[in-house]
């Protein structure tokens, strides 16, 4: 019995770092707009979730397919017609290059091609598990023509890739899995590398690469966005910037036959879904994808598979994406002017001159563009003129997603379009001149922009194998979008195990606030209304203190009763302190030697109510709003929207006596915790409620908020820590954690 195929039905396995507490879900912050979202048409291989990570799953199958690929390339390279050969029946769509270093060898790309062919028709059910590399060629193309690429490697070399195969095939975990598996950089998460150092070359590559299996759930939930924003009878051409195996496209073509269901899936496919990429094989790999996808859907079809799949294949080039324009004006004849070939690697070329179909743009991009920088080029005076995400940073270290971020809003259609892009949360928050821009030019760009964040903890939203803190920008336009509104949404924090019904509820909150210098994440009226009173308030606490400075741990002993300590990492609360209890710590103690932020006031009184506030409901539902949900920096805590007239007369008085019994009440329990040796010091508020809702009080009144607020912020506390891992029950957080 193939073992493989009972793998969906095994019990979830017990993994440590998915061991959680029991969800709380927030309540329904406010009607909002809901995403129709059909768990159901998903496949379930494809989607993290509890106990069950993706990358795992899919190298069950995807390591015997990279095998089998290295021992067909290794022969198929002595055989001098192999690069011909493969070249006529797998022929280049344009003389775009793919990136330099990532060209791959005949020999590579012909392996990858026989080994496809036999996975797509396993998957499919076209050919059995058992059938050999030749017959799957022969199903493949049929009659088509009688050139075949099998006969060229060595019978060692088939014998054993055949066996290899045929070990782990399973048909059903094809179907759900086969971008995955066709995907050629293989394992590498931090996940991997724990359990299988061997694979830690594959995680710099990937990372070096920017490179991030998207789930299946993540990419259907935005094309339907998208799809639902634009409406219509008719289906629309989708654009994927950075398209890899095939993803997004994937749940494109999905979506359409979904809502178009009179129409051919094939047909959907060829007309309708377009995708680039700087990695020639991936190419390849989409187009087996969405070949799969529509001889699944069980039409008749008398053509080859071959035919079908160069038919899909003619739309997807070997591009960097950052080199397209959009169409150029016509000329007083009437014809677009064309792009110069002399230099394939630098030239800017029109997106209409690869893909004809997409004269005016596309009505919809969507994908997962890299996460990485953006190299050493040689045209980086020309993308700093055409990108204003560039024109503030043209350097290698430049940040190239935000870019991709611009080019969705240059390349699509202009009358009636939307856009998706699932990005690293940096975007709403990271103070760079970059992210500054790219900011601001949301801010110029007429339509809706609704932004959806998820924290890393307890689950991410790419799985357990890769822990970041990810945003879904979506972004829609029609002909009667002159302004930008903005929708936003809290930092979200999920289970696996609820991951379907945290799609089906996400909602957005229309905020009126500037963005430049963040987007807020916050969700529902009532919060909305706190950001707009507090933002637009002009005071800000660090006008009424003395300094805010940095000291190390060892230095807290030493500091005066003036000086307020705040952690530079939290989680579920702000670590705030004064000098810690005599003899906490002792000399020659190993201690954390992160600097935390020092706060000097002067007087006692006034530290007092600084600790008071920090310590605060507000303070921390402020913090979760405008930073990361770990790092603190000092910008958040000067910016705290309370100044010189709150910390003076009685409102002094107040928040003073109220961070006096907070701190008498909490320095008799400190948290102790040790990370890679080093002793790290917190004292959490959590349990406190009513005292620390004595500060929210005083703040509310200061700043005129509505008293239903106050309520708020406590039950916002009480749900975002509940919806942690009881590993991180002490709140005590990870200072080594890092995207």
């Amino acid at each position: 019995m193939n073992a493989m195929l009972d793998l969906r039905h095994q019990p979830a396995e017990r993994d440590d770092e998915t061991f959680a507490a029991p969800q709380v879900e927030m309540p329904a912050a406010s009607p909002g707009e809901a995403v129709t979202f059909h768990s159901s048409s998903v496949p379930q291989l494809a989607v993290p979730r509890r106990g069950h990570v993706l990358s795992r799953v899919a190298e069950i199958y995807g390591e015997p397919v990279r095998e089998t690929v290295s021992v067909l390339s290794g022969s198929l390279a002595r055989k001098r017609q192999c690069a011909s050969l493969y070249e006529t029946l797998f022929p280049s769509t344009g003389p775009w290059q793919p990136t330099p270093g990532l060209v791959r060898p005949p020999a590579e790309m012909a392996a990858w091609a026989i080994v496809s062919i036999w996975v797509t028709g396993v998957a499919t059910g076209a050919i059995p598990v058992t059938a050999t590399l030749a017959i799957a060629e022969d199903w493949f193309f049929g009659q088509e023509t009688p050139e075949r690429l099998t006969p060229l490697p060595s019978a060692r070399a088939i014998g054993e890739a055949e066996s290899i195969l045929h070990e782990v095939a399973d048909p059903s975990a094809y179907r759900d899995l086969l971008p995955y598996i066709l995907d050629p950089h293989g394992p590498g998460s931090r996940l991997s590398v724990r359990r299988d150092p061997g694979t830690r070359a594959a995680r710099a590559r990937k990372r070096a690469e920017g490179v991030f299996y998207t789930p299946a759930d993540v990419a259907h939930y935005m094309v339907v966005a998208c799809l639902d924003s634009i409406g219509g009878q008719q289906p629309v051409p989708v654009f994927d910037p950075a398209c890899g195996t095939g993803v997004f496209l994937r749940a494109a073509l999905a979506e359409l036959r979904n809502r178009h269901p009179a129409q051919e899936a094939s047909r959907l496919a060829a007309e309708c879904l377009f995708g680039t990429d700087i990695d020639p094989w991936p190419l390849n790999a989409a187009a087996f994808v969405l070949l799969a996808e529509t001889l699944i859907a069980s039409e008749r079809n008398s053509q080859a598979p071959a035919v079908l799949w160069r038919r899909l294949r003619r739309n997807f080039s070997c591009i960097d994406t950052l080199r397209l324009d959009p169409a150029p004006p016509k000329d007083t004849r009437g014809s677009s002017a064309p792009a110069s070939l002399d230099d394939t690697s630098e030239v800017r070329v029109p997106l209409s001159r690869l893909f004809p179909a997409l004269e005016k743009g596309p009505r919809v991009i969507v994908g997962n563009p890299p996460y990485a920088n953006l190299g050493q080029r040689n045209d980086f005076t020309v993308l700093g003129s055409r990108f204003q995400t560039l024109a503030v940073k043209t350097t290698p270290t430049a940040e190239i997603y935000l870019p991709f971020l611009e080019q969705m809003t240059r390349l699509i259609e202009r009358d009636q379009c939307a856009g998706a892009l699932v990005l690293p949360l940096s975007l709403a928050c990271n103070v760079g001149a970059q992210f500054a821009a790219a900011r601001a030019l949301i801010a110029q760009k007429p339509g809706r922009w609704r932004f959806a964040f998820f924290d890393r903890e307890p689950h991410a939203l790419f799985g357990e194998d890769v822990k970041m803190r990810n945003a879904i920008v979506l972004w829609s336009k029609g002909p009667a979008d002159r302004k930008t509104s903005i929708a936003t949404g809290p930092l979200r924090k999920w289970r696996g195990d609820s991951r379907a019904a945290m799609f089906q509820s996400l909602r957005f909150t229309p905020i009126e606030t500037d963005i430049r210098s963040g987007i807020p994440k916050i969700g529902g009226a009532r919060q909305a209304a706190a950001l707009k009173a507090l933002s637009g308030r002009l005071t800000q606490l660090e006008s009424a203190v003395t300094g805010i400075g940095r000291a190390t741990l060892d230095q807290a002993p030493r500091a005066t009763d003036k000086t307020v300590f705040v952690g530079p990492t939290a989680y579920n609360f702000l670590n705030v302190f004064f000098k810690p209890p005599r003899g906490l710590l002792s000399a020659g103690q190993s201690l954390s030697e992160h600097p935390l932020h020092a706060i000097d006031c002067a007087t006692r009184e006034e530290a007092l109510a600084v600790f008071a506030i920090l310590s605060s409901h507000l303070a921390y539902w402020w913090w979760h709003a405008h930073g990361d949900g770990f790092h603190v920096s000092r910008r958040t805590i000067a910016s705290f929207p309370f100044g010189i007239e709150t910390i003076s007369g009685r409102t002094l008085a107040r928040l003073a006596a109220h961070g006096a019994e907070l701190w008498s009440t909490i320095c008799a329990s400190p948290v102790i915790s040790l990370n890679r040796a080093k002793i790290s010091l917190a004292f959490t508020p959590n349990g406190h409620d009513e005292l620390r809702r004595n500060a929210d009080e005083i703040l509310a009144e200061v700043a005129d908020l509505d008293r239903s607020f106050v309520d708020e912020l406590q039950q916002f506390t009480v749900h975002t820590v509940a919806a942690t891992l009881r590993a991180h029950g002490s709140g005590t957080p990870n200072e080594s954690e890092g995207e």
